[in-house]
């Protein structure tokens, strides 16, 4: 097991300050000259892109998985070391609603597709792979410090429940189409060969693009973009570089060379407030859409059923995962358990405060804006005592 690091900041913030202006352009800063409370300071807690470089040096998957003389990838290798599962693929030819047609192959038919280098399998992009959650065992990569306070995944692993945690691998040409992350999280992308170019929009640019339904465009261009007189950033993004992409930041991904990236989607305590309300958006179009049907029985509960198909999580599975959280940060604080990310990062005194007060702002939050609904559903009583409990402790 690798050494434990303790992650930590040094002062308690009040209060997340989203930033009010977008940077004029995204900064590149060696992973080595930023500390983790630095990584929180400038860019977690005000919602900032950056691009952090020399990320990967050390990962087994940034070392082997690419034949360095030929630069092109070692597919003897990862036929050896990795199994014959079957992977999620897209055909970046082919549009199916709003993403790409998705199929299913076998992960060595895949490297087949891409040593064969034909037209008609240029287009199919492995991506969204639970890879490490397919071969836990199996360490390719480690979750840079930066990113370690981690409130998804460190759930869903706990619960054994299928994780924000992806390897993509595309040939050139292969894309990823227009969107923000979902749930409104983080996410962070280190690519560990090829090139990539992102088309990244400040917060709330993404509004220019809507059509006259509302809708916002699969695609978008540069030549779009200027037009509307939107705020972008044109970024390539190199082997060896992790680009972290802040809550709600819109964008566009296209591989220029063969690549192959690992990516998390992930939030914790700098955005949780964040994800509730963005939950709570999805929820009011929820109520919008059926609302002639308001009087039915059972309408709260129907709602949640809808909320949970159409965003992918409702009320209920998001206050679970705020009070597993919550709990073990309790336990934490009265020094009862630790809180280890990752199997490596530990989380510091001052840390655990903050996430504690984060929580407590959501509770308060949810509370206010949904105290009807949360009766409705069982859920106000629970969400008070611990509410209170928070407000004890820290007292």
């Amino acid at each position: 097991m690798s050494t434990e690091l303790e992650i930590e900041i040094s002062s308690i913030p009040l209060a997340p300050d989203p930033v009010v202006e977008p940077p004029p352009e995204i900064e590149r800063i060696p992973l080595a000259d930023l500390s983790y409370e630095q990584f929180f300071a400038r860019y977690l807690l005000p919602n900032k892109a950056v691009i952090l470089s020399s990320v990967a040096d050390s990962w087994e998957c940034f070392r082997r998985w690419i034949n360095h003389d030929s630069k092109g990838l070692n597919g003897a290798y990862l036929r050896e070391a990795i199994p014959n599962l079957t992977v999620p693929v897209a055909d970046c030819g082919k549009q199916y609603y709003n993403s790409h047609e998705k199929t299913e192959m076998k992960f060595h038919e895949f490297l087949d597709c891409w040593d064969c280098r034909e037209e008609s399998t240029s287009k199919l992009y492995l991506k969204d792979w639970h890879l490490r959650e397919m071969l836990p065992e199996y360490e390719f990569y480690e979750t840079p410090y930066c990113f370690a306070s981690d409130w998804l995944n460190e759930y869903l692993l706990d619960h054994g429940e299928d994780d924000y945690m992806f390897v993509y691998l595309g040939r050139e040409g292969t894309w990823t189409s227009f969107h923000a992350d979902v749930f409104s999280s983080y996410s962070w992308s280190t690519n560990i060969f090829g090139v990539k170019k992102w088309l990244l929009l400040a917060p709330k640019e993404e509004q220019k693009l809507k059509d006259s339904l509302g809708n916002l465009p699969f695609r978008i261009s540069e030549e779009l973009l200027d037009e509307k007189e939107v705020k972008y950033y044109n970024i390539l993004q190199k082997a060896g570089e992790a680009i972290f992409v802040p809550s709600g930041w819109y964008h566009q991904v296209q591989n220029v060379e063969d690549a192959i990236s690992v990516n998390h989607n992930w939030f914790n305590g700098c955005n949780v407030k964040t994800i509730w309300l963005s939950l709570n958006d999805a929820l009011v179009q929820v109520i919008k859409e059926i609302d002639d049907c308001k009087d039915m029985e059972n309408f709260d509960e129907h709602c949640q059923l809808m909320l949970k198909a159409s965003y992918g999580m409702d009320l209920n599975g998001f206050i679970k995962m705020l009070i597993y959280i919550c709990k073990n940060r309790v336990s934490a604080y009265r020094d009862e358990a630790k809180i280890i990310h990752f199997e490596r990062y530990r989380l510091g005194k001052n840390h655990i405060v903050f996430d504690l007060k984060a929580i407590r702002d959501v509770l308060i939050s949810m509370i206010e804006m949904r105290g009807e609904l949360l009766r409705s559903l069982n859920l106000f009583d629970e969400l008070k005592s611990y509410e209170t409990l928070i407000d004890k402790l820290l007292t």
